[in-house]
């Protein structure tokens, strides 16, 4: 029950607060914000959650392959996710799909592959080596 609180309950928290988040934006963000920076928001806004999903799957027991193939799982995932939440937000009255925060969202996955990548292959000593 620990790893399910630890693990498995913070990314379906994100996920519900950026659903909140979504359907009243008004309520968070009172003035408008500066031309392209809800880019950067929805950057980090799938840095966190792909971070957050690679971590459920890296720490659950039930499917070997998916804790082994965490990186990826949670890059799909989180791409997924992205679709998802465009293409609903099209329901969402003042709301609209933009395929630009679907591509800053992925961007912001994809810097978290990137950055996981490399201290995982430094961690297992796959990086490069200091020649001297």
């Amino acid at each position: 029950m620990r790893h399910v609180l630890k693990y498995q309950l913070p990314p379906l928290l994100w996920i519900l607060l950026t659903l909140i988040v979504g359907y009243f934006p008004d309520l968070f963000f009172k003035s408008k914000m500066p031309l392209g920076s809800d880019k950067i928001a929805h950057a980090g806004v799938y840095f966190i959650l792909c971070w957050l999903v690679r971590r459920a799957f890296y720490y659950q027991e039930a499917f070997p392959q998916l804790k082994k193939s965490s990186i990826l799982g949670a890059f799909v995932f989180s791409c997924v996710y992205g679709m998802l939440d465009e293409f609903h937000q099209d329901f969402v009255p003042g709301r609209s799909s933009d395929v630009y925060n679907l591509v800053a969202g992925t961007g912001g996955a994809l810097l978290y592959v990137a950055i996981a990548s490399i201290v995982s292959q430094r961690k297992n000593g796959d990086g490069p080596r200091a020649e001297g």
